[in-house]
């Protein structure tokens, strides 16, 4: 009696999102790295858009809180009008150490705003900042709260190379920062004097080695 041989290819997996697919060993590498690159540049694409998405849906809210207060006033003037859709603390926001002076430390941070269109806007309101240090073990250490008034906002603003944005400084204590190990937790929150919206934004700060060390 003969015997059938069923030849079964080897197959190979890529795992992207949560999903599994399958290809044929040969040339699985090749093909494995592409598909891997053309789902990670979709999977972009959608973040983006959704990003979009959320920003539009920021401003409309909004546009709808500021026509609510202004009853029979123009819809069309108020729907194309910019607004504050999202602000962001810069990653390029750091700790810097002073040697000239009492202040031992200060963070120097960077905040930005966009419109629905994810498009620069100034910011007219006014922006609370609390810093937090984030030891590898133990609880939490806030290092300092910054407010700034509407005219203080105002006054923040700076251009710059990589592009304009309000720049707050919050003086810290060296004996704070009781380990490098750790990183500093900054949280920002402005309350846009025009539609009463609230925006937050967090960013994490590394702990630079000390001078001389």
């Amino acid at each position: 009696m003969s015997r059938v041989v069923l030849s079964i290819p080897r197959l190979c997996s890529v795992s992207v999102l949560g999903f599994v697919v399958l290809f044929p060993a040969s040339g699985c590498d090749s093909r494995s790295r592409k598909a891997s690159a053309r789902l990670r540049d979709e999977v972009h694409q959608l973040k983006e858009e959704l990003k979009l998405s959320k920003h539009e849906i920021s401003e409309l809210e909004a546009k709808l809180a500021e026509a609510t207060d202004r009853v029979g006033g123009n819809v069309d003037m108020a729907l194309n009008m910019p607004r504050v859709a999202a602000i962001e603390l810069s990653p390029y926001s750091s700790l810097r150490w002073k040697m000239n002076s009492g202040e031992e430390a200060a963070l120097d941070l960077h905040v930005t705003a966009v419109d629905g269109r994810s498009r620069a806007i100034q910011l007219t309101g006014t922006l609370d900042v609390v810093a937090r240090f984030m030891p590898a073990n133990g609880e939490s250490i806030e290092l300092g709260r910054v407010s700034l008034s509407e005219a203080g906002v105002r006054d923040a603003w700076r251009a710059g190379v990589l592009g304009a944005s309000y720049q707050v400084e919050m003086p810290i204590r060296r004996d704070l920062l009781v380990e490098d190990q750790g990183g500093i937790h900054v949280s920002a929150r402005f309350t846009d004097a025009l539609t009463g919206v609230e925006h937050d934004a967090t960013v994490e700060v590394r702990v630079p080695a000390r001078p001389g060390e």
